[in-house]
């Protein structure tokens, strides 16, 4: 492949090649590439990875690093008890599923960023070589207690220049709403790279003890929360969903400003200049909707639906937020999820619930009358590894096939477009190929996906969910 060439004298962004772009727009672009000094062209074109190791490599250099070309270094040794006590992600409480009204959301600002700057976990940091640096993690790591480490000093500029653009936006306007997205990515970002065995500063030493102390972080907010009486509905890494009958908005905010005093006393880090760590309220529910499994009916972590007492719908892990649904589908889900807007209360929603059958069999007409448009029955499917490679034919593997014959290069990790086709041998066609050549909709098939997309509303129809 040919390398990239840029323009002289402007910048080209192309906006449908550009992840940055569609994420933070022009604004928070700009911010990217003052912070990590990489050119606006150059950076339109890379992946979230390169401006935060472009910023670590630029802070190591200003603190007199050597830094390799790549990493050579491998990973500490370790038992298999060792593995089971440390190596052990996030911690994840389970929901009932079901319909919950006035429950309160609380999350933490930035909790892996703002543990790696606070606890000095950095490539170079953990295990020093100082004989006097004898403070121990929780993983049972030492970590540098002389020198504040790259990533977080890195960090620690990120946190606090987000923290001011959040603040201004809410004085302004959303000019600066760009701004702190982009950075965020780059907070999001840099923990996985922390624990990615290819990363330049990357330590997967680090990476464990980080989560170590956000499961002790999480599971002291939902202890302290039931001290004051609440209860615990669910709790996913970084946030808690609590609830208490007639708890107000007031109230909500009075626990998390005692959280918060519990958290600056407890969890004080190992450096002087720390930033503390802060739960927010994200806002308080008027319903919300844990969806269950459909093999075992045990609710899922992160699939629910919800909507706040300001109006908005926050949505997790159902089809309108997956990228292989077809257009239709979602906006299906779109529709029905700004009818059931209009309830306020747990009672409302359940009579809303109940019109899911008649929004169901308006679309499927709308299938079987062919009132749609092509494009939004495409299913985008990633490839997983070569098309020879696939054992059991499969729609992938039958796209794919296709378009290599047509001399269509497609390589593992790219998305084909899928359209499901009437066929008594050829079950899936890619969208290319399909608009040179129509034939008959699989129908069936579009309405066998869009029923199934009706599960996360229709399992309420058991009295067990909401009784």
């Amino acid at each position: 492949m040919p390398d990239s060439s840029f323009l002289l004298g402007r910048i080209h962004i192309d906006p449908s090649n550009s992840f940055f772009y569609r994420e933070i727009g022009l604004d928070g672009m700009i911010e990217l590439s003052r912070i990590s000094s990489l050119p606006l062209q150059q950076l339109s074109r890379t992946t979230i990875g390169t401006p935060i190791t472009s910023l670590e490599m630029k802070i190591a250099f200003e603190q007199g690093y050597l830094i390799p070309y790549r990493k050579n270094s491998p990973e500490d040794p370790k038992t298999a008890i060792d593995l089971l006590k440390i190596d052990r992600g996030g911690l994840t409480f389970r929901p009932e599923a079901g319909i919950y009204e006035n429950v309160a959301e609380l999350d933490f600002f930035s909790m892996y960023p703002s543990i790696i700057s606070n606890y000095n976990l950095s490539y170079e940091t953990i295990n020093c070589r100082h004989k006097n640096c004898t403070h121990r993690l929780p993983t049972g790591y030492r970590v540098c207690t002389q020198k504040e480490g790259i990533l977080p000093k890195t960090l620690k500029f990120l946190i606090k220049r987000r923290k001011q653009y959040k603040k201004l936006k809410k004085k302004e306007d959303d000019r600066y709403d760009g701004r702190q997205k982009g950075i965020k990515w780059l907070l999001v970002v840099s923990f996985g790279y922390l624990g990615y065995k290819n990363a330049v500063f990357g330590r997967i030493e680090s990476h464990e003890t980080t989560t170590a102390i956000g499961r002790d972080l999480l599971l002291f907010v939902k202890e302290t929360a039931e001290k004051k009486g609440f209860r615990l509905l669910h709790g996913l890494t970084d946030c808690v969903w609590i609830y208490k009958k007639d708890a107000s908005g007031e109230d909500y905010n009075k626990l998390k400003t005692v959280i918060n005093k519990e958290l600056s006393r407890k969890y004080k880090g190992v450096l002087e200049d720390t930033v503390p760590f802060e739960v927010k309220l994200e806002g308080v529910y008027d319903w919300i909707v844990f969806v269950p499994s459909k093999e075992d009916g045990v609710g899922v972590p992160n699939k629910f639906y919800g909507k706040f007492k300001d109006g908005r719908i926050k949505v997790r892990g159902i089809e309108l937020r997956r990228s292989d649904t077809p257009r239709f589908i979602k906006k299906f889900q779109e529709d029905f999820l700004n009818h059931l807007s209009k309830a306020k209360n747990r009672k409302e929603l359940v009579k809303k619930l109940s019109d899911i059958d008649t929004f169901f069999e308006e679309y499927a007409v709308m299938l079987r009358e062919g009132k749609f448009c092509i494009q939004d029955l495409i299913v985008r499917k990633r490839l997983s590894k070569l098309v020879e490679e696939y054992r059991i034919r499969n729609d992938i593997s039958e796209t794919a096939g296709t378009l290599i014959k047509e001399g269509i290069t497609v390589n593992p990790g790219e998305k084909v477009n899928i359209i499901y086709i009437k066929d008594s041998f050829i079950k899936a066609v890619p969208y290319e190929i399909y608009i040179k050549s129509p034939k008959p909709i699989d129908i069936k098939r579009y309405e066998k996906l869009l029923k199934e997309s009706c599960f996360v509303f229709e399992f309420m129809k058991d009295r067990f969910y909401y009784d």
